[in-house]
């Protein structure tokens, strides 16, 4: 988990986990749990920054096991700003939510 003691690092490889990314392919009912083979992709896919630099994104679907929990998977460049409180943005559909996180060498 990212805390302020356990910043995101430069070439990192995080995990956000949230809700109301949307629909999947495959498509998976409400109150199941999402496949792990195959996995349930966004239909509509997300960005991800951190400092204004984009994020590679990996992967952005519903969490295997889960119920109703997407995940992003993304990995940190090492252009990413260094700071106390460096913006992670999420872009999703004409929607977005940011929060600020420590980054680190």
């Amino acid at each position: 988990m990212v805390t302020p003691t356990n910043p995101i690092h430069r070439g990192d490889t995080i995990t956000i986990y949230g809700t109301g990314i949307g629909d999947t392919l495959p498509a998976v009912e409400a109150g199941v749990p999402a496949p792990s083979d195959p996995l349930a992709a966004a239909l509509i896919p997300a960005t991800v920054t951190l400092g204004g630099v984009p994020l590679n994104i990996r992967y952005t679907g519903l969490a295997p096991g889960w119920v109703g929990v997407y995940q992003i998977n993304a990995s940190v460049p090492i252009s990413v700003p260094e700071g106390i409180e460096v913006p992670l943005t999420i872009s999703q559909g004409g929607a977005s939510t940011s929060l600020n996180l420590r980054v680190v060498k």
